[in-house]
């Protein structure tokens, strides 16, 4: 025997409220699949079926009868409707807990930054040669004793010695280098960006595009497809962002 309660992916104790959601649910799911998918017009057939019986309190209860009737066989796989809903439940959580993140970096971008005035330079040190034989470029690593960050060979001269004073102003959350002042410079003292790939710089559109993906999946009404989706998404690019904050 069909188990109807399956089709519309809900328990056998549902409410008559819960029945009604999980068809209108199915049947918002696959009634644009079945414009073009006999296999999904058959689904769609069977979920108008489960309600029929279902949704009117005297059928159901002669069909609880039967089903109670059955010979009891293994335990049953779950529907696979049923386990999007539950993959869906989860993929929602990680869609909150990824945006949760872009809103701290957001803030992060948006407190004042935390100034260093007093810094020396502790470590100066080659971190990466470029690809280009014509034209090698070095980037650099620099310590001092509160920050870390790289500059570029182009504005590399500007930092160059062990023990030069400099003053380093960087995110109060996550410290993210922001910007560099160095007085001994040949450039004098006016502040300059270290290296541009930091999620406030260069790289500034994958946070956003994680923003964005990670709201798709917790809009209201959102099928449960779409939401394992985002989340899959989102956390590809959460994963990316991840590596950026730690490479720069």
């Amino acid at each position: 025997m069909q188990n109807y309660y399956r089709v519309l992916g809900i328990a056998a104790t549902a409410t008559a409220l819960q029945i009604e959601q999980g068809y209108v649910r199915q049947r918002t799911r696959l009634k644009r699949l079945a414009a073009t998918d006999p296999a999904m017009r058959a689904r769609l057939a069977e979920v108008e079926a489960g309600y029929g019986i279902l949704g009117h309190p005297r059928r159901r209860l002669a069909y609880d009868v039967l089903l109670a009737q059955e010979p009891a066989l293994a335990p049953a796989l779950p529907h696979p409707d049923e386990r999007l809903v539950r993959y869906a439940q989860v993929a929602r959580s990680l869609n909150a807990a990824l945006l949760l993140c872009v809103l701290l970096l957001g803030l992060d971008w948006a407190l004042p930054a935390r100034e260093y005035a007093h810094e020396t330079v502790r470590s100066r040190f080659p971190v990466s040669v470029s690809s280009s034989l014509s034209d090698p470029q070095l980037a650099y690593r620099v310590r001092t004793e509160h920050t870390t960050f790289r500059l570029p060979s182009a504005i590399g001269y500007r930092v160059r010695e062990v023990g030069q004073p400099v003053t380093v102003w960087q995110t109060r959350l996550l410290g993210v280098v922001q910007r560099i002042s160095a007085p001994n410079s040949p450039d004098g003292a006016a502040p300059f960006q270290p290296y541009g790939g930091t999620v406030y710089g260069t790289f500034a559109l994958l946070p956003l595009l994680l923003g964005a993906v990670a709201a798709v999946g917790l809009w209201p009404s959102r099928p449960p497809e779409v939401v394992v989706n985002t989340a899959s998404v989102s956390g590809l690019l959460a994963v990316l962002t991840l590596i950026v904050l730690l490479w720069f």
